[in-house]
């Protein structure tokens, strides 16, 4: 399903709207910042950026104990970026998305399966008691 927000508005509202929705049930609190010239993009583009956000804010949300996290969305000619910081407890990652999926990181692997359809890119940091920091870009 689509929601709703992003087919009427685009990309960056829905985005907004999924931070205050997040920081309403987590009391964390989640800024969005954006760079960059924006557009909307094609619909399957920002379906799959946006669950991508909503998959990483869900995992703020629910892991991270984290206090504070933001979403830079960044609007370039021919890609766009998503990145997801938080402050919390971070986590030693896998060493390859098969051991996401063996470690019971579903969530994790879906993010990089997602972003394989465009032919796009995923990057993931984290270490315990450092945060977490997703990066997610998609050609355009």
């Amino acid at each position: 399903l689509r929601p709703a927000t992003l087919d009427r508005l685009g990309l960056l509202p829905a985005l907004e709207w999924l931070a205050s929705s997040v920081g309403k049930h987590s009391g964390i609190n989640v800024e969005v910042k954006a760079y960059g010239a924006e557009r909307r993009l094609p619909a399957e583009v920002e379906l799959v950026l946006f669950r991508i956000a909503q998959e990483a804010l869900s995992n703020v949300g629910r892991h991270s104990q984290a206090t504070s996290a933001k979403v830079k969305v960044e609007f370039e000619d021919k890609k766009t970026r998503i990145t997801v910081w938080d402050n919390g407890k971070g986590f030693t990652l896998p060493e390859t998305t098969g051991d996401l999926v063996k470690g019971g990181r579903l969530g994790l692997a879906g993010m990089q399966e997602r972003i394989q359809l465009l032919n796009g890119s995923l990057k993931m940091e984290s270490e315990p008691g450092k945060g977490t920091l997703v990066t997610v870009e998609a050609p355009i």
